[in-house]
């Protein structure tokens, strides 16, 4: 089950790392703390992420100009 509209795909998501990988990430005005380890993909990252609430995202992140874009959701 997707969390996020559909709509929500190209969406900018501030990325922040430590040691080089992912561990934290904000969409919209949700913040996510990285739960399991960060897996590069050939272009960005497959990140699994748990809100406050405690419910449970993957995401896949892909770099886009100087930031960064979400590329899909789950």
């Amino acid at each position: 089950m997707s969390l996020l509209h559909p709509s929500s795909v190209g969406a900018p998501v501030a990325l922040w790392f430590s040691n080089g990988v992912p561990v934290r990430l904000v969409h919209g005005s949700t913040r996510y703390r990285v739960i399991d380890r960060p897996q590069p993909v050939a272009d960005g990252w497959l990140v699994t992420a748990s809100d406050g609430s405690g419910r449970v995202s993957s995401f896949t992140i892909a770099p886009i100009g100087t930031g960064w874009e979400l590329r899909s959701a789950s």
